[in-house]
């Protein structure tokens, strides 16, 4: 691996997937329900676990194919909802 690849490489604030966000969440719950100087984080954490299972029931459904031996990934129409998705998560 060269400099230039390592260097080309972005770090990404996106999550990949809901349940990378639901572990995040249960981690803040449980340090807010046992640390009570920090007790603020726990409504905190119970919040981004209510959206990583919003987020998990709207994620976008993959319509696959194959022609010819060929895998297609069919994109349907994407609407509002899927455009929020993509901007909190990678897949």
């Amino acid at each position: 691996m060269t400099f230039t690849s390592r260097v080309s490489r972005r770090f990404s604030p996106l999550f990949d997937s809901p349940g990378q966000l639901a572990v995040i969440a249960a981690v803040v719950w449980l340090v807010g329900v046992f640390i009570h100087p920090l007790a603020i984080l726990a409504p905190l954490g119970l919040g981004l676990l209510l959206l990583a299972v919003v987020a998990y029931v709207l994620r976008p459904r993959s319509h696959t194919m194959y022609w010819r031996g060929r895998r297609i990934d069919l994109d349907d129409n994407p609407g509002p909802i899927e455009g929020l998705y993509r901007a909190l998560f990678k897949r």
